[in-house]
């Protein structure tokens, strides 16, 4: 089944971060997220929880819509939405990308490192410029705006939802913020 069957909520310190992780069960699968914030994990699971119980991870904009109307921070937004896209994915056994609709997408986002447009290997390949930075929302939120912009690498699952909503331009932070777009660009060269 991929009825939201049960959450799991962490307070977690990572590298000087507060960060929260979000665990959200099914019968038959899992979604885990990790974003910074500072929020409340008993008013969380007052207020979000009891509205999200029950709801199908398929039907990700009625899950997203809810998020919506009942908490303001957009980050937590993220976090929830993004842990029943990977829940929804897990219960259909496709990679994040794919399920996000990036089956049919042709081309990688492409990863931003101290200002440069870098390749794989991190040489430079050109200058970012001003970009068009994506405030981190709900992901049916984030599917109607501009492909041309960037999204800020969070966590395990940006480069998915990049790719799979067919942004161009994720920027990372650190050098290991890049092993997922690699494992999603060897995953595409086995189909």
């Amino acid at each position: 089944m991929s009825i939201v069957e049960d959450f799991a909520l962490h307070k977690l310190y990572i590298e000087s971060r507060n960060l929260l992780e979000i665990d959200l069960f099914t019968a038959n699968s899992f979604g885990r997220t990790q974003i910074k914030s500072d929020a409340d994990i008993d008013d969380l699971y007052t207020v979000i929880v009891p509205e999200l119980m029950g709801l199908n991870v398929l039907e990700q904009r009625l899950f997203d819509d809810i998020l919506c109307d009942v908490i303001d921070d957009n980050r937590v937004r993220f976090g929830f939405s993004l842990a029943c896209a990977k829940a929804a994915a897990s219960f259909l056994g496709l990679p994040l990308y794919q399920y996000l609709g990036g089956i049919f997408n042709v081309r990688m986002p492409r990863p931003v490192l101290g200002g440069s447009i870098v390749d794989e290997e991190f040489n430079e390949i050109g200058r970012a410029g001003s970009l068009e930075y994506l405030r981190l929302d709900a992901l049916s939120q984030l599917s109607a705006h501009s492909k041309d912009s960037c999204i800020k690498y969070v966590e395990d699952g940006s480069w998915h939802v990049a790719y799979g909503l067919s942004f161009e331009f994720v920027e990372i932070y650190k050098r290991e913020d890049i092993n997922e777009y690699l494992r999603i660009k060897e995953h595409m060269s086995e189909e």
